[in-house]
């Protein structure tokens, strides 16, 4: 199993702004058919950090669903609204889960 986690960083003040759309983003993927996002708010670092993880039955998968990511209207207008919101481009962490 795959964890995706993406770590999103407002900018000052767009914190509420970044958590509306993202929220969004969550019901959007789920609705689109892809695994359901989780929605973390980081306790400690940089204010108004978010944080999303997805998990992925391998990498494989992950790979082949990026592209039909990218052809999902829905989904594709809504990263067009957080991007201005970011402080820094998100970063992607991949995790592979132990057994």
């Amino acid at each position: 199993m795959l964890q995706v986690r993406r770590v999103y960083t407002p900018r000052p003040g767009d914190g509420g702004k970044l958590l509306k759309v993202l929220k969004q983003v969550q019901a959007a993927t789920e609705a689109a058919g892809f695994p359901p996002l989780a929605l973390l708010r980081r306790a400690l670092g940089p204010h108004g950090t978010l944080v999303t993880v997805q998990r992925w039955p391998s990498l494989g998968v992950y790979d082949e669903s990026r592209e039909r990511v990218r052809q999902t209207v829905s989904i594709t207008q809504l990263f067009q609204q957080v991007y201005p919101l970011l402080a820094v481009t998100h970063e992607t962490e991949l995790y592979e889960e132990v057994e």
